[in-house]
């Protein structure tokens, strides 16, 4: 999920010591691990994959409503047709998921390392534009973008598990808490991953911050 000529940026970047970089180089790597973290690709294939995720949540909720269906004789065969379904749409959509969470941090992490080293090297000092820089980082394109749909995850976490909770309270059918319960569990996930994500790209520019530099 990382592409080839941005993995060495990557691996340096994890080597965790500061370097002496020229600014030049250090803004060249950090806009390479910046492009691809926010490739619209990634993006497309976190929302596949969140997708498949929550059909195949559908799809276990439809084997749990099958398995309350008593004295159907076809009840086995049924069930275990449904999880096979279920089973084929959930485990390439979570390795998907947990796939672009995994570089995705890796490469937000080098992005903010690389935007930040300058400022620690003391090669680069900050001026009144990195003030706004900073603070308005997240309306960038790429990072506006994945702000947007973790807040509507971050919704739709909250609608799913009010229904769950409904769920428990009215004692509604165990399908319902299966389906609600999931939908809440899969979006949180996905806000967590994408805000995380964003946020460390944030943390690596605050280097840039005039006030937090010493004197």
């Amino acid at each position: 999920m990382i592409l080839a000529e941005t993995m060495p940026d990557v691996l340096v970047a994890e080597a965790g010591a500061d370097r002496d970089v020229r600014p030049v180089d250090a803004d060249a790597a950090a806009a390479r691990t910046r492009e691809d973290y926010g490739r619209l690709t990634r993006w497309l294939l976190g929302l596949l994959g969140t997708f498949g995720a929550l059909i195949a949540t559908v799809v276990v909720s439809m084997a749990a409503w099958v398995l309350t269906e008593p004295g159907d004789p076809m009840t086995a065969v049924t069930v275990a047709a449904v999880l096979v379904l279920a089973l084929a749409l959930g485990i390439p959509s979570i390795w998907l998921l947990l796939s672009l969470h995994r570089s995705g941090r890796r490469l937000a992490r080098a992005a903010g390392y690389w935007a930040g080293l300058p400022y620690r090297s003391g090669r680069r000092r900050p001026t009144g534009g990195d003030w706004f820089a900073v603070r308005f980082l997240s309306f960038s394109p790429d990072l506006f973008l994945r702000v947007t749909t973790s807040a509507l995850a971050a919704l739709a976490t909250t609608f799913f598990a009010a229904l769950a909770v409904r769920a428990l309270v009215i004692g509604a059918p165990g399908w319902e808490l299966v389906l609600w319960a999931g939908g809440a569990l899969l979006f949180a996930a996905v806000c967590a991953g994408q805000f995380g994500g964003v946020q460390r790209i944030q943390n690596g520019h605050l280097a840039r911050e005039p006030r937090r530099q010493p004197r």
